[in-house]
């Protein structure tokens, strides 16, 4: 089974922040972390709201994404 690392991880935070500069593998992903950035800088989301919903979507496909986050993440 494949995991996605806890929500409460500063990583997390450091993606929609947009602190951390990784080439995404999953394209996907790379688009919807890229709208969630714009969305919480032009105030259309909390970082809260913008943390819960990048973890949920990694949750929801976690086989997909395992890649890039094993490579942000490192462990878990």
């Amino acid at each position: 089974m494949f995991t996605v690392p806890v929500i409460e991880r500063p990583e997390w935070r450091k993606l929609v922040r947009r602190e951390i500069s990784h080439n995404f593998q999953n394209y996907v992903l790379q688009m919807i972390v890229d709208q969630t950035v714009q969305q919480v800088k032009d105030a259309k989301l909390t970082e809260l709201q913008a943390i819960s919903d990048l973890h949920n979507l990694c949750n929801k496909y976690a086989l997909a994404v395992q890649n890039d986050l094993k490579s942000i993440f490192k462990d878990w």
